[in-house]
């Protein structure tokens, strides 16, 4: 099943979230993600990660073939990037407007990033000096 752009205006869970960002991170430094790579990253161990990316390869975000490099479709790049710019907007509110230490101010991105909308994260952009770019809906 493939996931069309239109249907990433839904949510995923945050783990699938997590996972999709994770692999957004490795692509723009490595040009792929390996499964070590993410569980690395995530903190979790590589069966976890492997169920996942099944999960994410069914619904047509990422290309997964075991053992192989871990690619994002053009569906799942979407919104990958989306997350990421969420979680950049974010932290930089936590940061400038809040007043957190940035390694609290990331925390406090991972937990806030999937629960508000992408208006409300936008409307965080905003009031950020330059302004952010919001995640597109």
């Amino acid at each position: 099943m493939s996931t069309q752009p239109a249907e990433l205006k839904k949510r995923l869970g945050r783990s699938a979230e997590d996972y999709l960002e994770a692999i957004g991170l490795l692509c723009r430094q490595n040009g792929a993600a390996q499964v070590s790579d993410i569980a690395q990253m995530l903190g979790v161990k590589k069966p976890s990660v492997t169920a996942a990316m099944r999960r994410l390869a069914e619904a047509g975000l990422i290309d997964y073939h075991q053992y192989a490099p871990i690619q994002l479709t053009e569906a799942g790049k979407q919104y990958a990037e989306r997350v990421i710019v969420a979680h950049n907007i974010l932290h930089r509110f936590m940061t400038e407007i809040a007043g957190l230490a940035p390694e609290r101010a990331d925390e406090a991105a991972c937990l806030i990033e999937h629960i508000l909308t992408y208006e409300e994260i936008a409307g965080m952009a905003a009031k950020l000096n330059p302004p952010a770019i919001p995640p597109k809906s």
